[in-house]
């Protein structure tokens, strides 16, 4: 079977008992883009609370500005784990002998937001936009390749809703919440995360590895993934907690973060 997301039911799953030698911590270098949108809470959360530690991992979270480079790292042995999906099933498909174990989102967790004055996805038609909307726009009716000018504006969250204000793109993609930043500066959501993750059904962020590593290290996979599944059920399963969370660690106003629970509920 070919490489997909496995989805939160396998950890879900994963309740097997692994013994953790007393003391002991096991040194975990994870891959991810940054730690900058919702479904990045899993992982600091985890760390916030030692879940990882509980599962005898000592996990350090790893920023790289390029995919290409997480996933050389990845396979030269100075990674143990990434959290891009997508990529990571595009790599498995050339033949690259990477696999995705989990998932803490079952489908996008973006949002598209564009300069004023355009009011909706097929006005797009024309205009330039951030090759990170490619798929999103595949999705909402527009032909990527035809309708619109792919630019390449590169940079995290707050790059990209720069080039949207300085009039490099008329539209891009931004990991929620920071749509709700990006309005408050000016900008419209065209498409919710909410409405996106519909259209878009494909998890995003994750737990990737190396087919070395399955077959080298199968109990600290299942490790990893059960002190994950309890970040996320953590995060689900107390409002208060992850609304405060949202309010302290992404600096939004209270209104905003108990929109953003409510579609991390729904994750």
């Amino acid at each position: 079977m070919t490489t997909i997301a496995v989805s939160r039911l396998l950890l879900a799953l994963v309740i097997v008992a692994v013994q953790v030698p007393n003391g002991y911590a096991k040194d975990i270098n994870f891959g991810w883009p940054s730690g900058e949108g919702w479904s990045s809470q899993p992982y600091k959360i985890a760390l916030e609370k030692a879940l990882f530690e509980k599962e005898g991992l000592k996990v350090r979270m790893i920023t790289f500005r390029g995919t290409n480079l997480m996933l050389a790292a990845l396979m030269g042995g100075d990674l143990d784990y990434m959290t891009i999906l997508p990529f990571t099933a595009g790599a498995a498909a050339r033949g690259v002998p990477v696999k995705i174990v989990g998932s803490v989102t079952k489908s996008s967790t973006v949002a598209i937001i564009a300069r004023p004055g355009i009011e909706g996805i097929k006005s797009l038609k024309g205009s330039s936009v951030d090759y990170t909307a490619y798929a999103a726009l595949s999705r909402s009716g527009l032909d990527p390749n035809k309708d619109v000018t792919i630019l390449m504006s590169g940079g995290g969250n707050v790059d990209r809703i720069a080039a949207v204000l300085s009039g490099s793109i008329d539209a891009t993609v931004v990991s929620s919440p920071f749509e709700y930043r990006a309005e408050k500066q000016g900008l419209k959501t065209l498409v919710s995360a909410a409405e996106l993750g519909k259209l878009v059904r494909i998890p995003v962020t994750g737990v990737a590895v190396t087919q070395k590593k399955i077959e080298k290290d199968p109990d600290e996979i299942v490790r990893l993934l059960r002190a994950l599944r309890a970040s996320i059920l953590l995060l689900q399963q107390q409002p208060e907690y992850s609304v405060g969370l949202f309010e302290k660690v992404m600096q939004l106003d209270r209104p905003s973060a108990e929109k953003l629970y409510g579609l991390v509920r729904e994750q």
